[in-house]
């Protein structure tokens, strides 16, 4: 076999070998099928790039704007409407907290950050009382329909925080998360005065609409200022 066929044979042999690789049917030494892991490796790669990118996206604020729902998306209710107001707030709390933290931590407007440590605050102190009505409530069952209200509620902010653009501007993005997040507390805290019993959850919602309602309009007023 003279050397040009020689040649011509290699090259050929060259083209099948990286058109099987291509194609999903190169082998290992083992004679395994290595193209599919390389694949996968290409596409967990692509995923993990794209979680990167959806993470710093979603990192801090939504972060903690996701973590809120998910458990209050996944608490069981008792039956008692106190009993789970008071259940949900607390979650609802630790969103407002876990973010007015996030603001601290990265924002950079005195106001912002101001409004942040009153949150942390404020909502800290409510969630050791609703911590302790907790421990210390008798369950009463109830209508459950009355139930639907919450749940509804739960809806309407998961869908509102949920279609939210991130500017990546962390006082931008605190402050309008901020407004469907106390929007739906005070829409909470009016069920409470509806359907709820106890007269210490009653004063702190009657309370909550009066602060959160202010801290809205505060909000609302920034962000007129700061386009």
């Amino acid at each position: 076999m003279n050397n040009k066929i020689k040649l011509a044979i290699t090259l050929t042999a060259g083209v099948i070998f990286f058109s099987a690789c291509n194609n999903g049917t190169a082998t290992d030494k083992n004679g395994a099928d290595t193209t599919t892991m390389s694949n996968m490796n290409s596409d967990t790669m692509d995923k993990k790039m794209d979680m990167g990118n959806t993470n710093s996206m979603n990192s801090g604020l939504m972060g903690s704007m996701n973590s809120m729902m998910d458990k209050m998306s996944s608490m069981q209710m008792s039956g008692d409407f106190d009993m789970d107001f008071a259940n949900m707030m607390i979650e609802h709390h630790q969103g407002a907290i876990d973010m007015s933290e996030e603001e601290l931590k990265s924002g950079k407007d005195e106001k912002m950050k101001t409004m942040a440590q009153k949150i942390i605050t404020e909502q800290k102190e409510e969630q050791s009382k609703l911590k302790d009505f907790v421990k210390n409530h008798k369950i009463m069952k109830m209508d459950m329909g009355q139930h639907d209200q919450l749940s509804k509620e739960m809806t309407d902010m998961k869908a509102s925080m949920s279609s939210m653009q991130m500017t990546g501007n962390t006082d931008k993005d605190f402050a309008t998360m901020m407004i469907p997040h106390h929007e739906s507390a005070v829409k909470m805290f009016k069920d409470e005065l509806s359907y709820g019993m106890n007269a210490q959850l009653k004063q702190m919602a009657q309370k909550g609409i009066s602060d959160q309602t202010k801290e809205i309009d505060e909000f609302k007023s920034w962000m007129s200022a700061n386009k």
